[in-house]
């Protein structure tokens, strides 16, 4: 359920990436917000230290997305990177696996559907999610890594939720 919402927030914000980046004539565009500094690029210069192993070779960087907690030492992060190739889906995914797993990470999932496979792996407190989609001719990739030491509520304490004070409904 984590990774399909973190997959609905990445298509969703790197959708609007090109409308984001184009009134800006560097390229980036950064922001805080929530104790969250975000910064979004459509330049391959843009890409964190981190992902720059993981642009498949030969491929276009079509835009990056990050958000990195601001004061504090903390780990919480989140990542986001695009690219397109022109090789095949499988070709690609073979590549991520090999790579993912040279890395380190623990791959946890591959799922192939009819014109998309899903990697999704763990590393210590991080997650990774690779999505590779063909289309017509070339492969769009999505590249999602992600860490929290923490604060983040499973789904039964949200539904049990209750306030610590009573308070009266108004019209």
């Amino acid at each position: 359920m984590r990774s399909e919402r973190r997959l609905i927030f990445c298509l969703i914000a790197l959708s609007t990436l090109p409308l984001v980046m184009f009134g800006c004539k560097s390229g980036e565009v950064s922001y805080s917000s929530g104790n969250m500094k975000h910064t979004s690029s459509v330049k391959e210069a843009g890409v964190p230290e981190d992902l720059k192993t993981l642009i498949y070779p030969g491929a276009t960087t079509s835009g990056v997305q990050t958000a990195q907690e601001e004061g504090k030492d903390s780990a919480d992060y989140s990542k986001y990177m695009q690219l397109v190739s022109t090789d095949s889906v499988e070709k690609v995914a073979q590549w991520y696996e090999q790579t993912l797993k040279n890395e380190g990470w623990n791959i946890e999932k591959n799922e192939q559907m009819s014109k998309t496979i899903s990697l999704e792996g763990r590393m210590k407190e991080s997650e990774i999610s690779v999505t590779m989609v063909d289309d017509s001719g070339s492969t769009n990739i999505i590249v999602s890594k992600s860490a929290s030491s923490g604060a983040i509520p499973d789904e039964e304490s949200i539904e049990n939720y209750k306030p610590n004070k009573e308070v009266t409904p108004t019209d």
